[in-house]
């Protein structure tokens, strides 16, 4: 978080702590992961509430932020094994790592798993990567909220099959465990699976509609704050709709029931053969995937659209792809945001559209994060 977003947020902090909360995480304070643990979780929200309002000063405003389960929600969990340890990075530092017992924003199943992880992986060489060099460089821990199942993946530097104890502690209690490689410089969590030890996906369920889930794919942190907002989005689509960034078809598919067509375009092939599986898994007619990067697909497309989704990535979208959808000229865009300040930009690059509803989720609680939704027609 660059300071002067921190310094805000601080500040907000400071006003709203009132009595203050006790921490529920040991790490608090030390570990990078959270913010918020020591002000009461109303307060939270109006924090975040708060800095919208300022963020969007003159365009638009907020009288509230939607409210989520204050711990215990997220569903997936990164984390790094370095230097002997195996946790979250320190708050503000890229180069010391905390050595995280338990993490209370974490579901109870994969902290458990995590746990239960801690031993056999102090065994396995770590990976230190300000030196580039070593094995294990993280485990992701992902659960499904509404149907429970885990999914364990061992990011690895190296293809050798090193893992042995750490799976066995893990594997009675785990619906997926695989084994990724990522073996250049860059720090990633993800990449090629070059083992599928157990099953290869998990499955999450939103009101009917089943999902799998991958292990590179990405799916909300917050199920029941993304069907909240999946809900949302399902009343205001009509006729033929495009669903930019639409990785494994979760909105796509929730919403197909309640416009003409849907049509997804998504540049990760795991995630667009993820959501062709998850189409016809629920036996949903009316929804095509395109794999292709979404500023491509919009400079080449010729097609007309009623509806368009938005869903990007936290860097927002290429200013082209805002060229390309003032041309297409769609009569209502639905735009969903991890990123408000990117979020504010775009808006103010799109020509020729009103804003008819806007609202904030709490989808990372404890966090600075907040999401977004507004729904915008044309004039």
């Amino acid at each position: 978080m660059k300071k002067k977003k921190r310094k805000i947020f601080e500040e907000l902090a400071d006003k709203y702590r009132g009595g203050g909360a006790e921490p529920r995480c040991p790490h608090f304070g030390t570990c990078g992961g959270c913010m918020f643990q020591s002000v009461p979780y109303e307060g939270q929200l109006m924090i975040k509430r708060d800095y919208l309002n300022s963020l969007f000063d003159g365009m638009l405003s907020l009288e509230g932020v939607s409210s989520s389960d204050a711990f215990g929600y997220r569903n997936r969990m990164d984390m790094v094994t370095a230097f002997g340890k195996m946790g979250l990075r320190e708050a503000g530092s890229y180069k010391f790592v905390v050595d995280v017992e338990s993490c209370p924003i974490m579901q109870e199943k994969s902290c458990g798993l995590m746990q239960k992880a801690r031993p056999p992986v102090r065994q396995i060489e770590d990976y230190d990567y300000l030196r580039h060099r070593g094995y294990l460089r993280y485990l992701v821990f992902r659960q499904a909220r509404f149907t429970g199942q885990c999914m364990v993946n061992f990011v690895v530097a190296r293809d050798e099959d090193l893992l042995d104890t750490v799976i066995e502690a893990v594997a009675p209690e785990t619906d997926s465990i695989s084994v990724i490689l990522s073996d250049g410089l860059a720090d990633l969590s993800f990449g090629p699976v070059i083992r599928t030890v157990k099953k290869g996906f998990i499955i999450e369920e939103f009101d009917g509609i089943s999902y799998r889930v991958t292990p590179n794919s990405f799916f909300q942190s917050n199920s029941p704050v993304a069907r909240q907002m999946y809900r949302r989005i399902k009343d205001c689509v009509k006729g033929r709709v495009l669903d930019l960034y639409s990785g494994v078809g979760s909105i796509s598919l929730y919403v197909a029931g309640e416009c003409e067509s849907v049509t997804g375009v998504e540049e990760v092939p795991e995630a667009v053969d993820t959501a062709m599986l998850n189409r016809d898994e629920n036996r949903i007619a009316n929804a095509d995937f395109v794999c292709s990067d979404v500023k491509e697909f919009m400079k080449n497309t010729e097609d007309t659209f009623d509806t368009l989704i938005l869903d990007p990535p936290r860097s927002g979208m290429n200013p082209k792809v805002v060229k390309y959808i003032n041309a297409m000229r769609p009569g209502r865009i639905i735009y969903m945001s991890c990123n408000p300040a990117a979020f504010r930009q775009e808006m103010e690059l799109l020509e020729g559209y009103g804003v008819e509803f806007f609202e904030a989720y709490d989808m990372f609680p404890q966090t600075p994060h907040v999401e977004t939704l507004a729904l915008l027609t044309r004039k």
